[in-house]
């Protein structure tokens, strides 16, 4: 059986560009199963995958237009390759199903849904977490009728490219987006009321957000590279995940558990499972909350993080995957 994937037509597959998740995530998912299945990828020039890659040349950033002559070009090179009941997995959603449509003895499955429900259109669907999948059943109105089809798998993380340290540093991070959805507002007032340095790590500026200048005690440094997340990771004494929105996973909380370091994060959406109250890090739902959570963030047990964070490494993650593809195949979901 052949595994087609589809990647983000906005930026090529691979590890070059860490900010987008989509495009990390399919190198991944290629680098794990291609052992297990024919894989062949279909995406922008410049990917860097590990196995047969088409190129699909598209203008860039694409509009409208070129996102379906993306999925367009797509469906036509799977026509040249597919053999009846191959998989075709689409990392970018609704934009990818034209290229399934042009090939309907394939089936399509979406294996990383992080994304609305409006760009979900596959049957057999894989979500991040159970928040992301119980969100969706709301907007389609499926409380009373969800799919045996669908699968909860949580992102996969490289645990060679974190440091577990038990000695911490006296500093909080913020790493993502700078953002007001983020939370970063409220990771300055924090840190700024128990006088304790915060470290920005990620795209965006606080001069956008209304800052004539950067609060003493917070240090921005802008997007951090894999040895400079490393680095931070480990010697924070928490990382600060306060998201407004219902965060669909939140890598950044597993990074940190890897690295031995809390997560104080809030409490709602993925968070409500990956951050593990008292013992992994802390979710608040006030500002008491937040500040009672920062002082006792020494009681987290840096070896209990790590040992969180390790239930999420590449190869425990795609073993799901694989588990699921196979189901799909046999379509061995419940007997008739």
């Amino acid at each position: 059986m052949k595994l087609h994937v589809l990647a983000n037509p906005r930026n090529p597959t691979g590890l070059m560009n860490r900010v987008d998740p989509f495009a990390v995530h399919a190198y991944k998912y290629i680098d794990q199963l291609r052992t297990r299945f024919q894989v062949i990828h279909y995406g922008i020039p410049g990917a860097q995958v590990n196995c047969e890659h088409v190129d699909l040349p598209i203008k860039t950033p694409p509009d409208k237009e070129q996102l379906e002559k993306f999925a367009r070009l797509a469906g036509e090179e799977i026509r040249k390759r597919k053999t009846k009941g191959d998989i075709i997995a689409c990392f970018f959603g609704l934009e990818n199903k034209l290229a399934c449509d042009m090939n309907p003895d394939c089936i399509p499955v979406e294996p990383s849904i992080g994304y609305r429900a409006n760009g979900i259109f596959a049957p057999y669907r894989v979500f991040t977490s159970y928040a992301q999948m119980h969100m969706f059943y709301g907007e389609r109105g499926m409380l009373m009728n969800p799919s045996w089809f669908d699968e909860v798998i949580p992102n996969p993380f490289t645990v060679s490219e974190f440091e577990f340290s038990e000695k911490k540093e006296d500093f909080f991070l913020f790493f993502g987006r700078v953002i007001e959805e983020k939370g970063i507002h409220l990771a300055i007032q924090a840190t700024e009321k128990l006088g304790v340095k915060l470290v920005v790590a990620g795209p965006g500026s606080l001069s956008s957000l209304g800052y004539k200048q950067t609060p003493n005690h917070v240090e921005c440094i802008g997007p951090a590279d894999a040895d400079t997340r490393k680095d931070l990771m480990k010697r924070a004494k928490g990382l600060l995940g306060l998201t407004y929105y219902v965060e669909p996973f939140g890598n950044m909380t597993i990074e940190a558990n890897l690295s031995g370091t809390p997560a104080i994060t809030t409490d709602w959406g993925g968070f409500t499972e990956t951050v593990i109250e008292g013992k992994t890090g802390y979710r608040v739902r006030n500002f008491r909350e937040l500040i009672d959570a920062m002082k006792n963030i020494e009681s987290i047990k840096p070896i209990d993080c790590r040992n969180h964070g390790l239930n999420y490494s590449d190869e425990a993650v795609h073993d799901r995957h694989y588990e699921y593809l196979l189901r799909v195949k046999r379509n061995d979901f419940y007997d008739e």
